[in-house]
């Protein structure tokens, strides 16, 4: 089984596939999509969706997850980050594939083992996780591998019985 991890941006979404095999994830390919910021704001969220739903189709992802997005202080750039999700979600549902959401800080957890890690620690877990030699860059493509490694952890521990779990 594919699983695609997005981690949502207007100016740059991280994509990330990783393949189940056995007991352990494995890298498959990630990237980023960027749209430009002079282009009209309607314009990027199609580039963005029209981008992940050829990464979606192409990757042969049975299943898909999005970091959830993080409200700050700044309501301008929730309100961004909430287009550039809706995007996604719509991508990857004309995909045919069901949509599951984490935080933040719970990608943070599941992967590197403490939810307010930083960013380079997240990225050096997930290459540690999927046996790449370095970590993956960009930090968005880090980042959205990193939500399909949530994925594929809970959906494993959903899967253990009450008394394991």
């Amino acid at each position: 089984m594919r699983i695609l991890g997005i981690d949502p941006g207007l100016e740059t979404t991280g994509y990330g596939v990783i393949a189940i095999e056995g007991d352990r994830a494995v890298h498959v390919r990630h990237g980023v999509i960027r749209t430009r910021p002079a282009a009209a704001r309607a314009a990027r969220l199609v580039a963005l969706r029209d981008g992940l739903l050829a990464v979606a189709r192409e990757s042969g992802a049975a299943a898909a997850a999005v970091e959830a997005g993080f409200v700050g202080q700044n309501v301008r750039s929730a309100l961004l980050l909430g287009e550039a999700r809706a995007a996604a979600i719509l991508a990857l549902a004309d995909a045919g594939l069901e949509v599951a959401e984490y935080a933040p800080a719970l990608v943070k957890q599941t992967v590197a083992g403490f939810g307010r890690g930083e960013k380079a620690q997240v990225a050096r877990m997930v290459a540690f996780q999927l046996g790449l030699a370095a970590p993956p860059a960009p930090e968005d493509a880090a980042d959205a591998l990193a939500v399909a490694i949530t994925h594929w952890a809970h959906g494993r521990l959903a899967g253990l019985p009450r008394s394991l779990a």
